[in-house]
């Protein structure tokens, strides 16, 4: 069950970031959408996927894999805020999540698409 959430965690995490380097003007103006300043639009662009290479690559290493949760965590937690706030305010920006891939505008779905994404990191985290 933990090498499965595993395996998800990095197929869902580089299949995000291939799509994301894949559009870096979508992916900066989804950034912009979603509250980031202008400034730092650019280089998290490039940042956020790489970041979630990294975390894709963690996850499938069974010594860091754990670390790799983690980072799930943290990205999961910081897009999931950022979707809430934005459903909150009455605004439902293109979340850009798979980039060039696959993009909608956010809403309750993408909320609850993470949240499953979070259990499953919880998951490897708790279990290693």
């Amino acid at each position: 069950m933990i090498l499965i959430a595993r395996v998800v965690l990095a197929v869902v995490f580089a299949v995000a970031a291939v799509g994301k380097l894949a559009d870096r003007p979508g992916t900066r103006g989804a950034l912009v959408d979603f509250g980031v300043p202008e400034s730092l639009a650019d280089p998290g662009a490039l940042v956020l996927p790489f970041a979630e290479l990294t975390v894709s690559a963690f996850c499938l290493v069974g010594p860091v894999a754990v670390w790799g949760a983690m980072g799930a965590l943290v990205l999961l937690a910081f897009f999931s805020t950022g979707i809430a706030v934005s459903l909150a305010s009455g605004r439902r920006p293109d979340c850009h999540c798979f980039g060039q891939l696959h993009s909608a505008p956010a809403g309750p779905g993408t909320l609850a698409r993470n949240a499953v994404f979070i259990v499953l990191a919880g998951l490897v985290l708790w279990r290693g």
